[in-house]
């Protein structure tokens, strides 16, 4: 933590330098007061113009704040003006995101001011309001029936990596952002569930990671169906359309697996 602070303290002198920079902000775990010696250092860095279009000046200015052992930038996450950096003495990892002020006006977050020009962040913050986007829940019944099967074609075809593999996308895009819901939580998939779930929950999504064979891969799909059912009962409210089709087939097929 005291490593974090020492190159948030050191970034911000060297970025305030730069004329082309109105503002430096921090995000993630540092809005919550989370942030521990584990965690990445989120950092906005505000433009006068559009810097995102260029990498190597993205680059530049990374290497300007330390050692920089690498940076990609973040397009396998749909985000092309992040830049995804490892520094060295000390090992830190720092995601920069280069923004321009409009970019601000929609957002996931409010972000904390660490300094800025002409109050140019605290207006566009007071303008507009952070949005974190919550899953559809209709979308979700809509496929997971459908993923059910997939998941057991390939089991049943002991293709064992990839039905692990796909219980992992199950995990992470159905179960952890509905138990973030029940949790009054924001979705973020399974981040941080081992503190928010209770000991009978997390137990239960414990049971959802299998071992290499086809008996636990397939007792976990059948762990998942009952945790999404479960789940269901609690939040699909209002005009949520159950499949119970879909879900009759699914499970039904699940079942007539044979390794």
């Amino acid at each position: 933590m005291t490593e974090i602070k020492a190159f948030l303290k050191h970034s911000s002198e060297i970025l305030s330098k730069d004329e082309r920079i109105r503002a430096l902000c921090a995000g993630g775990s540092w809005i919550t007061g989370e942030t521990d010696s584990f965690s990445d250092l989120d950092l906005v860095i505000v433009t006068e113009t559009d810097i995102s279009g260029s990498k190597n000046e993205m680059i530049r200015i990374a290497s300007s704040l330390g050692s920089l052992c690498s940076g990609f930038t973040g397009e396998h996450v749909g985000e092309n003006r992040l830049l995804i950096c490892l520094y060295e003495n000390p090992v830190l990892h720092v995601d920069l995101k280069f923004v321009k002020i409009e970019d601000l006006y929609v957002r996931v977050e409010n972000p904390v001011i660490i300094w800025e020009r002409d109050n140019v962040v605290t207006e566009a913050l007071n303008k507009t309001s952070a949005e974190w986007p919550f899953p559809d829940l209709q979308w979700i019944e809509d496929r997971f029936w459908v993923w059910i099967h997939y998941a057991a074609t390939k089991l049943g075809r002991g293709e064992y990596f990839e039905t692990i593999d796909f219980i992992s996308f199950l995990r992470t895009n159905v179960l952890g952002p509905l138990y973030h819901i029940r949790y009054d939580s924001l979705p973020r998939g399974v981040r941080k569930l081992e503190f928010i779930l209770n000991s009978d929950d997390l137990n239960k999504l414990r049971n959802t990671v299998p071992s290499y064979s086809f008996d636990s891969i397939r007792a976990s799909i059948f762990n998942i169906i009952d945790i999404y059912k479960e789940l269901q009962n609690i939040l699909f409210t209002g005009n949520i359309t159950r499949l119970s089709n879909a879900e009759k087939t699914g499970i039904e097929y699940l079942k007539s697996i044979r390794e």
